[in-house]
């Protein structure tokens, strides 16, 4: 005999009646006031609002600054959104009280995720409180033709850690800025360090990275806050980027063609196809990261299995509309917008990307064979973040504070962890 729940029943009726009656549905995030990503979710959205026209949806989207505050002091009053977006790491673990558990839809749904990616979105005690928009990972990209100016390899990417200096050198010298750079809030130097976390450290000792600030007391810890100083100290960095927001002008100025490397992004924004489609698809070279004696894997891919999360507010008074707005977003439909017009890493199992159209991607295919847990995951509050972020700034960018302060300010705050 088939047997229903009673999640599966709501499900059924969901196909054949209306949601209800003049409903409303407000989704946040953090992306929408990127131009592409809001013109790609426009077609998402409008493709739902024809199928649910009784339903009045508004989309709101934050710069990443002000997104964190305005949702938890929606949250706190009681005020917050339908559905919301966060980043894996701190932000799930700072809002998970506040997330609907989504166990009963994931068993119901018929839509196909990697199991790597449902799982990362579990809490501590098992319970799935969000689903995985993207898997994610952090790595260099970089402009062949500026390289081949320089007389650097194009198809040699710098692998040693001193080479990497000796190619910035190089670049610099033929009057090429060696690396995009936008740290405010600081996430070039942000980039660089959890990529590197990967490759200086083991899984489980990125899991215990922050526990009484073990990481941060590592000499292989020094290694990295003095290679994102010495990238500073030698002008390597984008000097006007220094005080810009990654997201427009580190991106904007890699993709004009006006430095020859980047850290980015492989999914959403800041990455492969933006890049490719910017200075040609077979102009965009990629390495996930470098080699160091010290490193316990070098050249290992940061991978987050969930990249960017959808969550449902437990309080919401929508929640017929909003799991309704998830069928839709993980449709195949919806997910083919999002791959194609943003060059996303779907977490769908039926979702593949063209290789042929953008080469690059064999690089990226070949280094998430060698990967490695992201820290960011494990920073144990926002507070850590903030920190992290303001002591970037002072290291990096104002050059306020020494390698030294730094690492001692970081430790005495972890204290408290």
């Amino acid at each position: 005999m088939m047997r229903f729940s009673l999640y599966t029943l709501y499900l059924l009726v969901l196909c054949v009646l209306p949601v209800s009656a003049e409903s409303s549905l407000s989704v946040w995030d953090f992306k929408y006031t990127d131009p592409l990503t809001q013109k790609a979710m426009r077609r998402v959205d409008n493709n739902f609002r024809a199928k649910y026209p009784e339903i009045n949806l508004e989309h709101i989207g934050y710069y990443d600054q002000q997104y964190i505050p305005s949702l938890r002091t929606a949250l706190l009053a009681g005020t917050g959104p339908d559905i919301l977006w966060l980043h894996h790491g701190v932000e799930f673990g700072e809002f998970e009280s506040y997330l609907e558990v989504l166990d009963p839809y994931r068993t119901d749904s018929s839509v196909l995720f990697r199991e790597e990616s449902i799982e990362a979105c579990r809490t501590e005690k098992g319970e799935l409180k969000a689903l995985p928009l993207t898997f994610q990972g952090m790595g260099w990209y970089y402009n062949k033709d500026l390289f081949r100016e320089a007389g650097l390899d194009p198809e040699k990417a710098p692998e040693d850690w001193d080479d990497f200096f000796k190619a910035c050198a190089v670049l610099l010298e033929k009057g090429i800025v060696p690396i995009a750079a936008g740290n405010n809030r600081p996430l070039t130097t942000e980039f660089i360090r959890r990529s590197l976390i990967t490759a200086f450290f083991t899984d489980e000792e990125i899991r215990n990275f922050y526990r009484q600030g073990r990481g941060i007391r590592s000499p292989r810890y020094r290694h990295i806050i003095e290679f994102c100083d010495s990238l500073r100290d030698r002008g390597y960095f984008h000097e006007e980027g220094l005080f810009r927001p990654y997201f427009s002008f580190a991106s904007d100025t890699f993709s004009a063609g006006e430095a020859a490397m980047i850290p980015g992004l492989l999914s959403d924004i800041a990455h492969w196809k933006n890049f490719s489609d910017a200075l040609g698809s077979d102009n965009v070279g990629y390495f996930p990261n470098l080699h160091h004696p010290d490193m316990v894997r070098p050249g290992a891919q940061l991978l987050q299995d969930a990249g960017v999360l959808i969550c449902i507010n437990k309080n919401s008074r929508n929640k017929e509309a909003a799991y309704a707005y998830l069928e839709h977003l993980f449709s195949l439909e919806s997910q083919k917008i999002l791959v194609e017009d943003l060059g996303m890493l779907s977490p769908l199992k039926d979702i593949s990307l063209d290789r042929e159209k953008y080469p690059v991607l064999e690089s990226i295919e070949k280094a998430l064979n060698y990967t490695g847990e992201d820290s960011e995951r494990f920073i144990p509050s926002t507070r850590v973040s903030d920190l992290q972020y303001r002591l970037d700034d002072l290291l990096i960018n104002t050059r306020e504070i020494t390698p030294d302060e730094y690492l001692i300010k970081m430790i005495d705050e972890l204290k408290l962890y």
